[in-house]
């Protein structure tokens, strides 16, 4: 790894992001569309980051949009900035949980091997003659809006779409042909929009596609993780189940939408 000294060596690679990262910014075309609209925010000093987050060229505050961060320290300062931008802002606090080999190298000192459970994580077994494993199609994104908690709009359908033509997405086939669960990625590199269709809860299929996506994500070296809804205790105990680890802390988004 090269290591940057001086403040011309800074500028000049300041030069160069500026001149690659907007092709993440080209995506946030559509001013209402908060799913695309995303910036992932970490500060090694919160308190110097108003007058860098204020600036129009890091933060276009006319949009809608989400913030998302691991530090809870930033909702003075999203609120300060929604409200000098004339806008409103809800701030939402979930659990933030990393597959277990994910933690394992990134942040040892949460393992705690000694209680985990004897069994490997594996779900129980199902029907394999009544469900296929497959990844979902363009076609498949609105079955997915329609029981995505998030979605139910053309313009988070969208979005699902998107993430189905350019990321991985893993579903069971049911007798019929068409997906009964799923789980997808999307943008930011987590796991999300997982569900099943009501016909065929408590099978336990959405433990398979989960287990089955994070197995094939893990051989192509992705750092797994996904929020969950502190209300949500199936996942939770999913989450448990499969020996992820809980993160310290919360996982915090601010949507923010201008007036």
């Amino acid at each position: 790894m090269l290591q940057l000294q001086g403040p011309q060596m800074l500028r000049k690679l300041e030069k160069y992001l500026r001149k690659h990262l907007p092709e993440s910014l080209k995506e946030m075309i559509d001013d209402l569309d908060h799913y695309t609209n995303t910036y992932l925010i970490y500060f090694k000093n919160p308190t110097k980051c108003h007058e860098f987050l204020g600036s129009p060229e890091v933060i276009n505050w006319k949009q809608h949009l989400q913030i998302q961060s691991s530090q809870p320290s930033l909702d003075k300062v999203v609120e300060n900035l929604v409200g000098i931008n004339m806008g409103k802002v809800k701030h939402t606090q979930c659990i933030l949980y990393t597959e277990f080999d994910t933690a394992k190298k990134m942040s040892p000192f949460l393992m705690d091997t000694k209680n985990l459970p004897p069994n490997s994580g594996e779900p129980p077994s199902i029907n394999q003659e009544m469900f296929k494993l497959s990844s979902l199609d363009v076609t498949h994104a609105a079955l997915v809006n329609q029981f995505w908690h998030f979605g139910g709009t053309e313009r988070s359908q969208r979005f699902i779409e998107r993430c189905i033509r350019t990321f991985p997405s893993f579903c069971l086939l049911g007798p019929k042909g068409t997906p009964v669960s799923w789980s997808l990625m999307d943008h930011t590199g987590e796991m999300r929009m997982a569900g099943t269709v009501p016909e065929y809860w408590g099978q336990g299929l959405i433990y398979h596609v989960i287990y089955c996506q994070v197995q094939a994500l893990k051989r192509l070296g992705f750092p797994l993780h996904a929020h969950v809804d502190r209300a949500n205790h199936t996942i939770q105990r999913l989450n448990s189940k499969m020996h992820n680890v809980r993160m310290p802390g919360k996982w915090n988004q601010w949507n923010c939408v201008p007036v």
